[in-house]
């Protein structure tokens, strides 16, 4: 039986604006999970957490806990990370050298495959770029605010 390791993030932005709330990704990583009688050896939940570094409580802990399970079990692949280079440290550097395997729900991965690695590495840049993109539009929409006489927020 598979031992394994749900992970969990949400920006504050992105749990508003796209619905990735904590108790959905539960819900659907946990049924998930049941369906193929999968043990959950824990769930590592980091709210409000930008994917922008992994300085982040909950997933120091997952690899601090790495050889406690079998698989790292996420979302979708940006929930990992927005970093391009941190996706691809944590996967074959943390995971796969201590033969964890990692599982998108919504994308299909297969790390033990070269070709389901480079899948990661690609979109792994496509999650970089969204991150990239989100700060933009925060910075233009501080400075329309800031225009317009009101309080430009954080």
């Amino acid at each position: 039986m598979r031992r394994v390791a749900i992970y969990i993030r949400v920006s504050t932005t992105e749990q508003a604006e796209e619905g990735f709330s904590v108790p959905a990704q539960k819900e659907k990583l946990i049924n998930y999970c049941k369906a193929r009688e999968w043990i959950i050896s824990d769930i590592y939940i980091d709210p409000g957490y930008s994917g922008s570094n992994i300085k982040r409580p909950a997933i120091q802990k997952l690899i601090a806990d790495v050889k406690n399970f079998d698989i790292v079990l996420v979302y979708r692949l940006d929930r990992l990370s927005r970093s391009q280079k941190d996706t691809l440290h944590l996967i074959e550097d943390i995971f796969l050298k201590n033969s964890v395997d990692f599982i998108s729900l919504t994308e299909s991965f297969d790390t033990s495959t070269p070709f389901g690695r480079a899948s990661i590495g690609i979109l792994s840049v496509f999650a970089q770029l969204e991150r990239e993109n989100i700060k933009e539009r925060s910075k233009m929409g501080k400075k329309e605010r800031a225009k317009n006489g009101l309080f430009p927020g954080k």
